[in-house]
């Protein structure tokens, strides 16, 4: 699907994996590290990085959480994936694996460059696809040959319309979690990112986004609205982020409050007010891949993506809607 993408980064991204840890209870799914759950007959951490392997746009492959594992479940594949012992929490993983790709390349080239994007990606997504990888890799460099600046984050989005072949319907089950609402598309986060981290100044502050980032869950909003408060540009992130919880409460009627609050919610704010909290520009790009957002989330949808796996996989991209950033 990405013919007509034709921008590309000059080399192969490197892709950090994140396969969590085997220490906080609170992660777990039917009491295991997702990571290692089996789902479609292998491993969830084995497809994501066998998809890796098989893109064209991705060069080493640094997957970070418990090591032991992780090699035990990773041995058959090539020296391009590497294992990186976790450190602690999401953010210490992810830096322990961003170190070991610029030592990887400095041993390479024998020069630094911290502006040399790499891919983020989550280890739980049993409907990734090489295909969908380097689509999202292309839609990046797009957006980064368009710009007069370097992005610090791309973060990957699932539009409503490629997500609703996943919906219960005709007596089959399936899986619809709620949106961010914005006046021209519905978005849910697709697991997936192009970052350069060293150009986000207050990147420490992901790991708060992250521990709050269920926006279906009123306390998160909040508490990441009040964590806000304290950052550059804080006021601003947390209305928006208080006025799209406020659009998600009264989705469910689409009534006039609804459609006038929606009309008021634009990417273009979003991106700004992330931009400013994690102190580098940041961009939204939809994926056509609506399989990139259905990670498993909890036990049941871990059930239903098990018994829905061969049917889901077969399913196409859906072209996503043109955003409107006025």
């Amino acid at each position: 699907m990405n013919s007509s993408l034709s921008p590309v980064y000059p080399d192969p991204l490197d892709a950090v994996v994140l396969a969590g840890t085997d220490s906080n209870p609170r992660r777990m799914i039917e009491g295991q590290n997702k990571a290692f759950l089996e789902l479609g007959g292998e491993i969830l951490v084995h497809r994501v990085v066998e998809a890796l392997l098989k893109a064209s746009t991705i060069g080493n492959i640094l997957v970070v959480g418990p090591a032991e594992r992780l090699r035990e479940a990773l041995s058959d594949l090539p020296d391009q994936v590497i294992i990186v012992d976790q450190a602690g929490q999401m953010l210490s993983n992810a830096w322990a694996a961003i170190n070991a790709s610029e030592a990887l390349f400095r041993d390479r080239t024998g020069r630094d460059d911290p502006l040399r994007p790499l891919l983020f990606i989550s280890s739980d997504l049993p409907l990734i696809t090489p295909a969908a990888v380097d689509d999202f890799v292309h839609r990046c460099a797009r957006e980064d040959d368009r710009s007069s600046v370097k992005y610090g984050m791309l973060a990957g989005v699932a539009d409503e319309s490629s997500l609703r072949q996943f919906y219960s319907a005709a007596g089959k089950e399936g899986i619809q979690r709620p949106y961010v609402n914005f006046s021209d598309c519905r978005l849910r986060l697709a697991n997936i990112y192009v970052g350069r981290p060293r150009k986000l100044s207050n990147n420490k502050f992901l790991q708060t986004g992250f521990s709050h980032r269920k926006a279906e869950k009123l306390k998160n909003v909040i508490n990441l609205a009040w964590k806000f408060l304290s950052q550059h540009g804080g006021w601003r992130a947390a209305w928006i982020t208080l006025r799209l919880q406020a659009t998600l409460a009264v989705s469910g009627k689409q009534g006039r409050l609804y459609r006038w609050l929606r009309s008021h919610n634009k990417t273009v704010d979003a991106e700004k007010s992330c931009g400013d909290v994690l102190g580098g520009p940041v961009r939204i790009v939809i994926t056509p891949y609506g399989g990139l957002s259905l990670d498993v989330d909890n036990d049941e949808d871990y059930q239903v993506l098990s018994r829905c796996f061969d049917d889901w996989s077969r399913l196409g991209p859906v072209e996503p809607p043109v955003l409107v950033r006025v």
